[in-house]
């Protein structure tokens, strides 16, 4: 179906403003940047900006929404046969992948959400709230009859989502060298052979 072009010219804006906003937070610092700002150097009024974003804040955490959008699609899109950890770490490792061209954004959203403590707060407390759309999506993927389904699916979600999130955190603090995809996929691999090897010492014996 194609998109009508009133939404095509919305979105683009969006994106417009989104790429501003960013440039600008990474230039000057998120707090001495206003929306007068912002405004100013996409080339629109604040009144314009209020009718795509309810603050400045909402420009980072908009793109944090989209990406767990894109996670729960991603993982409800999966095979109907496929395994709960199969389809979870498929679903990151969808997700995760990140353009050459974008890299730099993605960094630059990064950083400016490590260095403001409220906002990142916020962004941990939203997902928070996502990983109950997740654990419920995985829990549904067990045997029928399964027991403690949920209570695993939880485990799963949460474990995984831990360790792609550190490793794309590494990812952003080392510059975003590479696509941070292989580096999630090289970390759930180890998650789900086991740590307790490393008791023993790990590959390294």
């Amino acid at each position: 179906m194609t998109e009508p072009l009133t939404d095509r010219r919305r979105r683009l804006l969006r994106a417009d403003i989104g790429r501003t906003a960013i440039a600008l937070f990474a230039e000057r610092g998120f707090d001495t940047v206003t929306v007068g700002d912002i405004s100013a150097a996409a080339g629109i009024s604040e009144r314009t900006f209020f009718r795509y974003f309810a603050s400045k804040d909402e420009v980072l955490l908009d793109y944090e929404r989209h990406v767990w959008e894109r996670l729960i699609h991603a993982l409800a899109s999966r095979p109907a046969d496929e395994g709960p950890v199969t389809a979870l770490r498929q679903a990151f490792l969808a997700t995760s992948h990140v353009e050459p061209a974008d890299r730099l954004r993605v960094v630059q959203l990064g950083r400016i959400l490590a260095q403001a403590p409220e906002l990142n707060a916020r962004s941990r407390g939203q997902r928070l709230v996502n990983d109950d759309e997740l654990v419920a999506l995985v829990a549904g993927r067990f045997p029928k009859g399964h027991k403690e389904s949920t209570m695993h699916a939880r485990i799963a979600v949460t474990a995984m989502n831990a360790v792609a999130a550190a490793e794309f955190g590494a990812w952003v603090q080392g510059g975003g060298r590479g696509d941070p995809a292989e580096r999630i996929r090289a970390a759930l691999s180890l998650l789900e052979q086991g740590i307790g090897k490393f008791d023993g010492g790990g590959d390294n014996q």
